[in-house]
Formats: C-alpha cells, sequence, structure tokens
C-alpha cells in the first residue's frame, strides 16, 4: 500500500497497512539541499527538490505544497520578512485600515508576486506524486485571512468592535480565498488544510466563532470543491470541535497539542479523521525515545477507532528538530499498528 491509498483509506475509514504520518516540512527541505530559504520559498524547482529530498529520507505519508502566507501578503502588497532559518513571514502587512483593505484588488493568483511559484511546485509535485503520495495545500481560514492585509491588532479591533465591518472584509478577502483554494486543486492538490486562528480557543470565545466566524467558514468551505482540513495551527480546538460536522467536503481536522484527543473524538464523531497532535515546541528538544512516547500515547489514544494520522499540530516544524526525532514518529506508528494488528 502506497501513501496515497493509506492516506484515502483511512479518511474514507477502509482499512490501511498501517496508520499515516504526517509532518509538516517545508523550510526543512532547504536544510536538506542546502537551498537558501529566499530561494526555497520563491523557486519551484528548488522547492521541489527540497520535497522530494524529504520523501527520499523519511517517507512520511503527505507532500507539502509551499506553506509561506507571506505570498498572500505580499500579493495584496504586504512586506516579507525573510529569514536564515524559517519560513517566511509577513513583515508590514499592506494597509492599516479596514476600508483600505476593501478597496485593495485581489490578485490573480496566476500572475501575481509569487502566488505562481506555488502554483507551479504543487503542478510539478503533482507530476510526480499523482496517486502515489498525498499532496497537500495549506491556506489561512477565511477568518484570520484578514489578519494578512490589515495586521492582527487592526483585525482583532474589527472584530470585537466593528462586527459589520469584519464581515464586509471577510466577503471581500473570502473572494480570494475561494479562488486560491480553487486553483491549487485544479495544479494537482488532493487535500487543502485550512489554518483558521479563529477557531483557538486561546484567541477568541466559543460564542464568537460561532457567531461571526463559522458561518463564513461553511459559506466559503461550500464554493470549493474539494477535500478540506480545519487546523488551528496548534491552537486548542475542542472547544468548538462539536461545531464541525456537516461542513461541506469537510474530511479532517488537525488538534492542537494541548487537546485532548479522546474528548477530540467525541466531539467529532466517527466519520472524521483525527490529525495530531504532538507540539511543534517539543520535538526539537525531545529525545528520541521521548518522541517515540508521546507519538504512541497518541496512537494509544485515538488510533485504534481508525479515522486517525500521527502528526504535528502546528506549522512548519523547526529545522531544529533532529532527524531521529522525525524517524521515530514514523517507527510509533509502524510498532503501534502492529501491536493493533493493522494490515490488509
Amino acid at each position: 500500500m502506497n501513501a496515497y491509498q493509506r492516506v484515502m483509506n483511512t479518511l474514507t475509514g477502509a482499512p490501511v497497512d498501517r496508520l499515516p504520518v504526517f509532518a509538516v516540512l517545508g523550510a526543512y527541505g532547504g536544510k536538506l539541499t542546502n537551498t537558501d530559504l529566499r530561494t526555497l520559498y520563491s523557486d519551484a524547482g528548488a522547492y521541489v527538490a527540497g520535497q522530494k529530498a524529504l520523501q527520499a529520507e523519511f517517507g512520511f505519508d503527505l507532500v507539502l505544497c509551499p506553506f509561506d502566507f507571506s505570498a498572500i501578503s505580499e500579493a495584496f502588497g504586504g512586506e516579507v520578512a525573510w529569514c536564515a532559518d524559517q519560513v517566511p513571514n509577513m513583515k508590514r502587512p499592506a494597509v492599516q485600515e479596514v476600508a483600505a483593505a476593501l478597496r485593495l484588488p485581489l490578485p490573480d493568483p496566476e500572475v501575481t508576486g509569487r502566488l505562481p511559484f506555488i502554483l507551479e511546485a504543487t503542478r510539478r509535485l503533482s507530476q510526480i506524486y499523482r496517486e502515489q503520495v498525498p499532496l497537500i495545500g495549506v491556506l489561512p481560514g477565511p477568518g484570520i485571512l484578514p489578519a494578512l492585509f490589515v495586521g492582527m491588532d487592526r483585525w482583532m479591533d474589527t472584530v470585537l468592535f466593528d462586527a459589520a465591518g469584519a464581515r464586509e472584509l471577510m466577503d471581500h478577502t473570502g473572494s480570494f480565498l475561494v479562488s486560491w483554494a480553487n486553483a491549487l486543486l485544479a495544479a494537482g492538490a488532493d487535500c487543502l488544510v485550512f489554518t483558521e486562528g479563529m477557531a483557538a480557543a486561546e484567541i477568541v470565545p466559543r460564542g464568537i466563532f460561532e457567531g461571526q466566524f463559522l458561518p463564513h467558514l461553511a459559506q466559503v468551505f461550500a464554493r470549493i470543491a474539494g477535500p478540506k482540513v480545519v487546523s488551528s495551527t496548534g491552537g486548542s480546538m475542542n472547544h468548538v470541535l462539536d461545531l464541525f460536522p456537516g461542513l461541506e467536503g469537510l474530511v479532517g481536522v488537525s488538534a492542537g497539542s494541548r487537546d485532548d484527543l479522546a474528548v477530540a473524538r467525541r466531539l467529532l464523531g466517527t466519520e472524521l479523521t483525527l490529525i495530531g497532535n504532538l507540539d511543534n515546541l517539543t520535538l526539537p528538544t525531545a529525545s528520541a525515545a521521548e518522541v517515540t512516547q508521546l507519538s504512541l500515547a497518541r496512537l494509544r489514544s485515538s488510533g485504534a477507532s481508525g479515522h486517525f494520522i500521527l502528526g504535528n499540530s502546528g506549522a512548519d516544524l523547526p529545522q531544529a528538530t533532529p532527524p531521529e526525532n522525525l524517524r521515530a514518529m514514523l517507527e510509533a506508528a509502524k510498532s503501534y499498528s502492529k501491536e493493533i494488528g493493522c494490515g490488509i
């Protein structure tokens, strides 16, 4: 069974030869190929080489489209902060006010800024790995997306004190998000992960998420013709998980590192896949033996019922993560799969 079959079977509840393992690794590909990150996140050939190196070195059950939200901010006129050892980030948003953001033209994914690089890398990866390893695209959720254009502080002020303005800006930016998501799917992405920061308990309470963001999330999902996963990029989501079943095209949720997986499974029901939930901050500093035990704990909590993928709960894993810790995740999944008699 190849990785694509393994993940697709997991999503549909069919038998697998072992439980799948995800690790969000983009910049790590540059580490393996000795490529600086400005090149890695600007040149499709360099990025594809990094993902090929990761597959050869580790063999995780996914290949990752370029995961760089600064490219979206940049396409709207924002400024990028380039770093030597981590994914580029937004340095300065395009505008400071919601009214100005509403006047921003929506970028064309095929021609604007570095968005074409992401699509080209996606096309090339799809040609290499189609129906062999699932190709995963990552996008900001519709509730957090406006922060890429006006900054997080301004966006939160708008959410809290100008609900009508927040809805108007989400409608405006949501149109871009739909076109971007469908462009990634057309380029060959097999599944899309939406990192919805507004679903994290650390950012907004349940009432605000349910009243202001869930309806918009549902509207956006209905316009995107492909399988979708919701992630909070590490934040706790158990307080809202019961609201997710029924969202169009939703196939899974990536749990936060502090979420109890047993509770998450009860809240999600039995049909959605749960992904999680190793802590990004722990993986670089723990020993391989500790990573094995942490992985096994999660597998034993949620693996036996199916619809489970072991993975990290945050964004891109730090380059400082030792390779033996990444291999420990895979070995734990193999060991546990034998433990429960997994196989077809």
